[in-house]
């Protein structure tokens, strides 16, 4: 559960750090890497939560 934690403070960081770069910057291709972490985050979420199901079940 801790890695869980520490990898969505590490997603809140990198969004964060790339929102004030395109804030500070203009440039929009960090907009497009902030689409892209949120994608990745999402992606690898679903898959944590069906492994996490899938032991459930399992070990029942």
């Amino acid at each position: 559960m801790i890695a869980i934690r520490l990898m969505i403070v590490a997603l809140l960081v990198a969004v964060v750090a790339l929102g004030l770069a395109w804030l500070f910057t203009g440039n929009r291709k960090y907009l497009r890497y902030v689409g892209r972490v949120l994608r990745f985050s999402i992606i690898a979420g679903l898959i944590i939560a069906l492994l996490y199901v899938v032991e459930r079940v399992v070990l029942r």
